[in-house]
């Protein structure tokens, strides 16, 4: 049986924007932590505004820049970019707003 999987993932505001859709089915090879699901989705979306608003250039971190919610539920809660995105799980990102 193939392990791989589709993930239902919701873009926010600029994201979607700069992604051109707000919704993408995401095809992953297996269960994955979510920095490597946040890499494909970069490879799969191929825009580099888009990659500029979803990660910090510096640290290459998503997490500064947007919240990353698995079934509804902030990522940090199950380990950040360590927590695994399974089968079924929804994945809504959201940027944050930094204002100054």
């Amino acid at each position: 049986m193939d392990p791989s999987f589709v993930v239902q993932v919701k873009l926010i505001g600029v994201l979607a924007s700069a992604a051109g859709e707000r919704e993408i089915r995401l095809e992953v090879p297996g269960p994955q932590t979510v920095a490597d699901f946040v890499s494909r989705l970069l490879e799969t979306v191929g825009k580099r505004q888009f990659k500029e608003f979803l990660v910090d250039s510096g640290t290459g971190d998503p997490r500064p820049n947007v919240i990353i919610l698995l079934d509804e539920q902030d990522c940090n809660l199950f380990g950040g970019l360590e927590a695994i995105v399974q089968p079924k799980t929804s994945v809504t990102i959201i940027p944050v707003a930094h204002g100054g």
